[in-house]
């Protein structure tokens, strides 16, 4: 991007950099519901925003007459936002899913319905022939199970005309049959058939097609979603096309393998849990989320939207495989209060990163529970800084008063479209772990099912503990992108995108102990060149690439062997850390778990982390050297009000934290870099940018720009740039970095950033 264009970006951005505005439709009996449409529509503008996003109220259900109400509603809403030069976003509301839905079923069409995963399960007696006629329903699985040994017999042979008839009862065993069935508990679309997902988008908007005609792709621009995910109950969604999928993708039938959703069948229970869950994540992946994605691209809209809940660390049970299934919209989720979905940013962000997306979306403040301008403001930073370009508030009260938030959010987001993010440290994202841990039960159900998180999943902490604590950036890679997208040469590890190329030196490993073959052979490459390796909690045992005599699990262990040593893969040998070396410069430390999260999960504290990277002696893109050492204790797993009640914030100063992001635009030989601070602390103090650069610190919040002093030091052979960074609590800042010249005279090598507290702080006295 040419210089003057980003100028005058940032001076005056586009309609298409604001901020989109959530706001609630008039009540279907409403009769003045043109009033408050407009006043929404003045609010919007009046706020900064440009897109407004309509919702129905909570609860509303649509009958013929109602369905009339709601197009006169988008009518009238369309023709107003025109006339402002406001665009407008098609919401599809659950409201309007279930109406289709109910409405289809009462003509005997059930093809577009959700389906449920469901189990009958009978005793068999000793010696005794088991009669059974079968329920209605897609069979998919019929065995006896052993719950004392595991064993499972594959009984589908002995079904003849509807019934099934066994004579080999000669163990304790039961009698299971697993169905693919209708979700009759709810007027719900199959989320895991890209038909039936198509089928519901389509019938949808059928509903509006001539009212939004003459606005598609000028007015109407957006169309918006939320709340995707397993909705069944006890999140058994399930589709009739499982088997075929899954003997597609692993090359054999899963219908004897069912038990272990819900039980254990012996050695390969977790084994054959991570196969069948990925199975079920490409399901949604593939059926409503790249339905939503094709439908919109085809009516020139674009998808925006968030999966059901903020807290991913353990989303296999209600999302799915939450990194691809952002693949398409990546759009994290602030829910509930301040600060609940912040972790959800970097997954957002990284499934962008991975798949080459530009736009990083997230919603915010929806249902705070409390909430006042400085705490919104500050969760808007956390989101910026973390990766977010592409917000859709939730405002209220004081903050829609005027432009003020609106134009500080369209100008930051002007600044972090596009560009390639730079990071030195890429973790591996550990679903197949994550999978593995899954259990399905059978269970009344009321209200929200949330999942119980694995206590070994210590990669949020971890994440966290790097970017909060240690004070560097990362991003988080699928195991599909390491296999397909990424190559390793001389100690360094390329993602090879298109836009997105990034390159790393360090590859940090969460506890996980199902991993990809393909990976570790990769990374076994990585080190063996000089690469350096970082791993928590537990070390891999097992290859997600499954097979029956247990090679690949035996090359994993050798692998991990390999990698990080003989000791750290004894069980017997008790130490502080295992830490391996080679001949090219390659390193591997294990890292025990050594503290408890809040959330009951396992970690390895950030001070320990932090160690551990700073062992490897590399020259780091940003350091900060004044930055508060927050250690992270799981507190962002948990929401506002419980974090403050049992004194969390008192570890995070405000609960807030001092977070950065740096991108690189090509084009133009720019570096841009964020800094943002939501403590309550001020940040004044230095700021190291690996390289040689002029800077300019461009002010979000008023649109200042003006040119900075600034100096250069050399660090772990690497040339630095120095300059102050002041950051007032609740501010965020860009520095705009274009190469310059160093005078090797003018260079002065410093042995250690933190000598720059002290005998060189005299050198920053000038600024």
């Amino acid at each position: 991007m040419k210089p003057e264009i980003r100028r005058a970006r940032f001076a005056a951005p586009a309609q298409a950099h604001r901020p989109m505005y959530y706001f609630t439709l008039p009540s279907l009996d409403d009769s003045d519901f043109a009033a408050s449409i407009c006043v929404a529509l003045d609010t919007c503008r009046r706020s900064g925003c440009g897109t407004a996003l309509p919702q129905l109220p909570l609860g509303t259900e649509i009958d013929a007459s109602g369905l009339e109400r709601v197009r006169e509603m988008y009518a009238l809403l369309l023709r107003e936002a025109k006339a402002r030069d406001l665009t407008v976003g098609f919401y599809l509301d659950p409201a309007l899913e279930h109406a289709v839905i109910h409405a289809m079923g009462e003509i005997g069409e059930h093809a577009l319905r959700a389906r449920i995963l469901t189990c009958h399960e009978y005793l068999c007696e000793r010696g005794k022939a088991v009669k059974r006629r079968l329920h209605d329903g897609t069979l998919l699985s019929l065995v006896a199970y052993s719950a004392d040994t595991g064993e499972v017999i594959d009984l589908r042979s002995f079904v003849h005309e509807g019934e099934v008839c066994w004579e080999g009862a000669n163990g304790n065993f039961v009698l299971r049959e697993y169905l693919s069935v209708e979700d009759t508990e709810r007027e719900g679309a199959n989320y895991l058939s890209y038909e039936a997902s198509r089928g519901y988008i389509e019938a949808v908007f059928s509903l509006f097609a001539d009212i939004f005609a003459p606005y598609m792709g000028s007015t109407l621009t957006v169309l918006s979603y939320s709340g995707i995910g397993f909705n069944g109950r006890n999140r058994r969604s399930w589709d009739d096309a499982f088997n075929a999928k899954f003997e597609e993708r692993f090359g054999f039938d899963p219908a004897p393998y069912y038990p272990a959703l819900f039980d254990y069948i012996g050695p390969k229970t977790e084994h054959v849990k991570a196969l069948f869950m990925t199975v079920r994540a490409a399901l949604i992946e593939n059926g409503i989320l790249r339905a939503l994605s094709d439908f919109a691209t085809e009516q020139g809209l674009t998808p925006f939207g968030s999966l059901s809940e903020p807290k991913l660390t353990a989303c296999s049970f209600s999302i799915g495989d939450v990194l691809r299934n952002n693949r398409y919209a990546p759009c994290a989720l602030f829910d509930k209060a301040y600060m609940y979905g912040t972790n959800s940013v970097k997954i957002a962000a990284g499934a962008a990163y991975n798949f080459d997306v530009e736009r990083v979306g997230a919603e915010l403040f929806r249902n705070y529970s409390r909430h006042d301008r400085t705490r919104l403001y500050k969760d808007l930073m956390n989101a910026f800084a973390r990766g977010a370009n592409c917000t859709a508030l939730h405002p209220e009260g004081e903050i829609t008063e005027d432009s003020t938030l609106g134009d500080f959010a369209a100008r930051v987001q002007a600044m972090l479209c596009g560009g390639r993010h730079m990071a030195d440290i890429a973790m591996l994202y550990p679903i197949y772990h994550l999978h593995s841990k899954v259990n399905l039960y059978v269970s009344p159900a009321n209200g929200y099912e949330y999942p119980t998180t694995p206590y070994t999943a210590d990669y949020m902490t971890l994440i966290n503990s790097i970017s909060i604590y240690a004070g560097h950036d990362l991003t988080l890679l699928h195991p599909d992108t390491l296999n397909e997208r990424c190559r390793t040469d001389g100690g360094v590890l390329y993602l090879d995108n298109t836009r997105n190329r990034e390159q790393f030196r360090i590859v940090v490993l969460p506890a996980t102990d199902t991993v990809s073959l393909a990976n570790l052979r990769l990374l076994k490459k990585f080190f063996d060149e000089g690469g350096k390796i970082l791993a928590t909690g537990v070390l891999p045992t097992a290859a997600f690439e499954y097979d029956e005599d247990g090679a690949n699990d035996r090359e994993v262990r050798a692998l991990t062997e390999a990698i990080f040593g003989r000791d750290a893969c004894d069980p017997r040998v008790m130490r502080d850390y295992c830490h391996n070396k080679n001949d090219a410069g390659g390193e591997a430390i294990f890292l025990y778990f050594n503290a408890s999260a809040t959330d009951g999960t396992h970690m390895t504290r950030s001070s320990t982390v932090n160690e551990a990277l700073n062992s490897f002696e590399l020259p780091f893109d940003i350091y900060l050297p004044g930055m508060p050492r927050l250690e992270c204790t799981g507190a962002l797993n948990s929401i506002f009000p419980e974090f403050h009640t049992i004194g969390l914030h008192r570890t995070m100063p405000g609960g807030g934290m001092l977070n950065h992001i740096h991108k690189r635009d090509d084009s133009s030989d720019t570096d841009i870099y964020y800094f943002s601070n939501t403590t309550d602390t001020d940040y004044n103090h230095h700021v190291l940018l690996r390289g040689a650069f002029s800077v300019e610190e461009w002010n979000p919040h008023t649109g200042e720009m003006q040119a900075r002093k600034s100096k250069f030091l050399s660090y772990k052979g690497e040339i630095y740039t120095t300059l102050r960074l002041t950051l007032p609590s609740c501010t965020s800042t860009f520095f705009l970095a274009t190469p310059a010249k160093a005078d090797e005279g003018a260079v002065e090598e410093i042995a250690s950033i933190h000598l720059l507290r002290s005998e060189h702080a005299a050198l920053m006295s000038e600024f």
